[in-house]
């Protein structure tokens, strides 16, 4: 038990060192993050990463890029970088069982040599998608970009696409293009603000030099290294009580609010819904107010309103439409009827649990507390009913 609190301090003593040293470099600031911009598959990822591969992009480097990523990822390709053009969200026709819909990222040239580039960030995969993209372009070249370089799920996909990750992938090539700008600051800055948005997604937090100081004060004594798998051995019941503490002070909040239609996970199970809401209206209309993991170990988290069957009494579109002008970056899926990604704190990794537990000025609560309130505003102005929240915290 000793060592196990004497690795702690010596551990905890090595990340405040680089913890200043990014500070002193200014590494923590990263425009992406600022903005709110690093889960956006779109406006974010597809557009910066297209605006790269153009050889008439901004950037002014012509097809350095695209070379790179081309003998890199597709070195059988015949694509000709001369006559290349990058497009984005290309439109390949209405959305059929088999055809149709709009490619990520579509990469051709003038005699139609293709690659095409499926980027999933967050984003569920659609039915047959990649199969509907081949069939757009046979031939072409069809990459499926994840953050850890999944497989599709779609079965009728297999042999269609190969794989590409954020986390390796991804990084590999912009660190090969940061050398092609050795002395242009400005883009080199920008791409290196871009692989520190990758790396941040893809749990990849812990600096190399600070991994392997850390690594070589474990690895100083026996003690050391068996107090280490002593600490790595209640890790998953250290998340997993770090996320019922927070449930419980959610549904104390929720309670001094007077909301009691509330059921909450089982934290031993890393994925679904965290909590929903569901009031006798809500039962009627059979619709709840939801708090979701869309993804494992925490991860990918979603808020908005999900349908509990498909019998809904009230007019979805209403619920939609006033729930977009609340929220402007909402979204509708299959069983969601309007959602947010829940941006501030989307995944509970150890840094997110750590800024929500030990804040003493319960950021994250309040701003659980203002959308919930907005959220059941819009639903009882749906139906026609009128809500007067509690407010637990002052905004």
């Amino acid at each position: 038990m000793i060592a196990a609190i004497d690795i702690l301090k010596k551990t905890g003593t090595i990340s405040n060192k680089y913890k200043e040293l990014a500070k002193s470099t200014g590494e923590n600031f990263n425009i992406f993050s600022i903005l709110r911009m690093e889960s956006n598959e779109v406006t974010t990822h597809s557009r910066f990463i297209a605006e790269l591969l153009n050889p008439n992009g901004s950037h002014d480097q012509s097809d350095k890029f695209l070379a790179i990523f081309k003998n890199t990822f597709a070195p059988e390709s015949k694509l000709n970088l001369a006559t290349t053009k990058v497009y984005v969200e290309h439109y390949v026709g209405k959305v059929e069982a088999e055809s149709g819909g709009r490619i990520d990222i579509l990469i051709k040239d003038a005699e139609g040599n293709v690659i095409m580039i499926e980027n999933k960030v967050y984003a569920a995969e659609q039915s047959n998608q990649l199969l509907r993209y081949h069939n757009a372009f046979p031939s072409g070249k069809l990459i499926y970009l994840t953050l850890f370089g999944e497989k599709s799920r779609e079965e009728n996909s297999a042999g269609l696409y190969e794989t590409m990750s954020y986390e390796t992938d991804m990084v590999n090539w912009l660190e090969q293009c940061l050398v092609k700008v050795e002395n242009m600051p400005v883009i080199q800055q920008t791409i290196i603000q871009y692989i520190n948005v990758i790396k941040k997604l893809t749990n990849q937090s812990l600096n190399n030099k600070m991994s392997q100081e850390i690594i070589n004060k474990i690895l100083e004594e026996k003690e050391y290294l068996t107090a280490y798998k002593v600490l790595y051995d209640v890790n998953n019941e250290l998340k997993k009580e770090l996320v019922t503490r927070i449930l419980g002070k959610i549904q104390e909040m929720l309670s001094k609010k007077g909301i009691e239609d509330v059921k909450t996970m089982d934290c031993g199970v890393t994925q679904g819904t965290l909590f929903h809401i569901q009031t006798a209206s809500m039962k009627k209309n059979h619709i709840k107010l939801a708090l979701y993991f869309e993804g494992k170990e925490y991860s990918r988290l979603n808020m908005g309103f999900v349908k509990t069957n498909s019998n809904i009494s009230l007019d979805p579109d209403k619920l939609h439409q006033g729930f977009k002008k609340v929220f402007s970056e909402s979204k509708q899926s299959d069983q969601w009827l309007a959602y947010i990604e829940y941006t501030e704190y989307r995944d509970f990794y150890y840094h997110t649990l750590n800024k929500i537990y030990f804040d003493k000025d319960f950021g994250f609560y309040r701003d659980l507390e203002d959308k919930i309130d907005r959220m059941m505003e819009i639903y009882h102005k749906t139906v026609e009913l009128t809500y007067e929240p509690i407010k637990i915290f002052d905004q």
